[in-house]
């Protein structure tokens, strides 16, 4: 039996599995964020389990987001049915994540059927994982991009196609520069201040580092036929990155300290929305505010 610590925003995920990182195919992404911290916020026990037949979750129905995953609960546990199909992929790849109420006791059940075969845990299963146990400690995942500005983290929130990796290209030429995720980026007040995460998950420019950084700004971006940025009070600011965030819309407990987490991240983070033309000029008018 393989025990594998991974560890992605201060969260151990201790993983035992009969399989290696190899032959589960998860030490490409996975890899750079494999090891134990000194004091991590949270531990969670993960069993990875190999089914014959492609695995089915109990209970009933409860969320249905109309993409590559539905929950499900019985009373007792929830079940993530996660199923993931490519054009280079000959079949689908299904997976079963079972989570206690608490998400810190779970089992990814999984079925290998082609030569190929990645683990759920690369992506869907994985990223499920952490926007749900990340809210015990205070934190959120962003759909955003992060970097660190010689010891200042700075986030860009937004959705998709609203030029997160094209401002990851303008920072990513500037000295000092550490680009930690153009995608995902996950964010916690911690007892030393406000902190921002990589994690394995990049989006269009595939950046996905193991890095951390005090957390000096959120920026909302949006683009405009100018270049503007002005401070956003933590009321004009919620209904911009909640929607921007990765919510647990499945439970009310859940949802709650959702917001708990937001208001925190609010009252200790400074955010500004940035009204831009995808310009490098940008840099400067950001730099002005940190």
């Amino acid at each position: 039996m393989h025990r594998i610590p991974i560890t992605i925003a201060e969260i151990l995920i201790e993983l035992t599995s009969p399989l290696s990182p190899v032959e589960l195919g998860i030490e490409e992404r996975l890899g750079a964020f494999i090891g134990t911290p000194e004091n991590p916020q949270a531990r969670l026990a993960l069993r990875w389990e190999e089914s014959d037949t492609p695995p089915r979750p109990r209970g009933e129905l409860i969320y249905d987001p109309g993409s590559i995953w539905k929950m499900y609960y019985d009373a007792y546990n929830y079940y993530a049915k996660l199923t993931y199909h490519s054009e280079e992929q000959a079949a689908q790849n299904q997976s079963v994540l079972r989570a206690n109420p608490t998400w810190d006791d779970l089992t990814l059940t999984e079925q290998r059927n082609r030569a190929k075969w990645q683990s759920l845990l690369n992506i869907g299963a994985g990223e499920l994982i952490l926007r749900t146990a990340i809210l015990s400690t205070g934190g959120l995942v962003f759909h955003s991009a992060g970097l660190d500005d010689n010891g200042k983290g700075i986030v860009f929130v937004g959705h998709a196609g609203v030029g997160k990796s094209t401002q990851m290209g303008f920072w990513n030429q500037q000295p000092g520069v550490i680009a930690m995720n153009d995608d995902r980026v996950a964010v916690r007040v911690a007892e030393s201040g406000p902190m921002c995460y990589g994690t394995p998950w990049g989006g269009t420019a595939d950046i996905a580092r193991n890095h951390a950084a005090p957390l000096s700004a959120l920026i909302v971006l949006e683009q405009a036929p100018e270049n503007e940025i002005s401070r956003l009070s933590p009321a004009e600011a919620a209904p911009l990155l909640a929607p921007r965030s990765f919510l647990p819309y499945w439970d009310k407990s859940l949802m709650a300290r959702a917001m708990t987490n937001l208001n925190a991240i609010l009252g200790h983070v400074p955010v500004y929305r940035l009204r831009n033309r995808a310009e490098k000029s940008n840099i400067p008018m950001v730099r002005s505010v940190l």
